[in-house]
């Protein structure tokens, strides 16, 4: 299985790096990221893009430019006629704060969500909590609140919010799938790291699916895996990924506007 995050905060791309990643996509990727409005949002999209194309090629041998990529009706991507090297493929990626995060795997159904740790401003979590009341089980809510702490009761939400985010993902549903239908027993995080939450769909506990659950740098990255056994090999934790470890064109886009309409971009609102 593959799941690598890349800190798109700290990535200050020069004109020949942005120029080169963008000649990597399709022109209607290309055209998606230009639209928004914050190189933040821009640097994450382009992130994930990238460390898609980048898999797909180290697992086919093929350019990471050659794949052509569609949405199905969830919005989930897919490669239009795989090679056989990538025909069981599942994969997904997420974006959220500092990070864009991707995990793939040819023998599990994949999915994946980041989140910061964070309230939004001049709300307090009491408020906060009171408009996702819908989102959570009785259960799931009493662990929650359990802390004694805002922080702590902050930490708890995003965890579960990250698990269900990942598993409606893995099954192509979206958030359309009634997220009080889905409960989460939390495993404990060690050094970071659970893989022990289990999850049970209509009462009923389904230990088909795995999840690991990743706690960095205020981040919780949440993979999904359906149908999945964790390895010798997965005692690793996800791999943080620098814009030289991800296969990219080597030739830069020619049109040079597209990097100076990026550049002239504020980082975040």
């Amino acid at each position: 299985m593959i799941r690598h995050i890349f800190k798109t905060s700290t990535w200050h791309p020069t004109e020949r790096e942005w120029l080169r990643a963008a000649n990597t996509l399709s022109e209607p990727e290309r055209e998606r990221i230009s639209q928004f409005m914050y190189k933040r949002d821009a640097k994450q999209s382009m992130a994930g893009r990238l460390m898609m194309r980048s898999c797909f090629a180290q697992l086919s041998g093929e350019t990471p430019e050659s794949f052509h990529l569609s949405r199905d009706e969830s919005g989930k991507p897919y490669i239009v006629d795989p090679s056989p090297s990538l025909s069981s493929i599942s994969f997904n990626v997420s974006h959220a704060g500092d990070y864009a995060a991707f995990a793939a795997s040819t023998t599990a159904k994949i999915g994946v969500d980041v989140m910061k740790v964070e309230l939004r401003r001049n709300t307090s979590v009491q408020q906060f909590f009171s408009h996702m009341k819908r989102q959570f089980t009785d259960f799931e809510w009493q662990k929650i609140r359990s802390p004694a702490t805002d922080r702590g009761k902050l930490v708890n939400f995003y965890r579960h919010w990250c698990l269900k985010e990942s598993y409606v993902k893995a099954i192509g549903t979206g958030l359309k799938f009634g997220l009080q239908r889905i409960q989460f027993d939390l495993g404990d995080l060690e050094n970071g790291i659970c893989r022990s939450t289990t999850v049970s769909v209509d009462g009923v506990l389904d230990l088909n699916w795995k999840f690991e659950e990743i706690f960095q740098d205020n981040h919780f990255v949440t993979i999904a895996m359906g149908n999945a056994e964790f390895s010798s090999e997965d005692s690793a934790s996800v791999k943080v990924l620098n814009f030289s470890d991800l296969v990219v064109s080597e030739d830069p886009l020619s049109d040079k506007f597209y990097f100076a309409s990026f550049d002239e971009k504020k980082e975040l609102p």
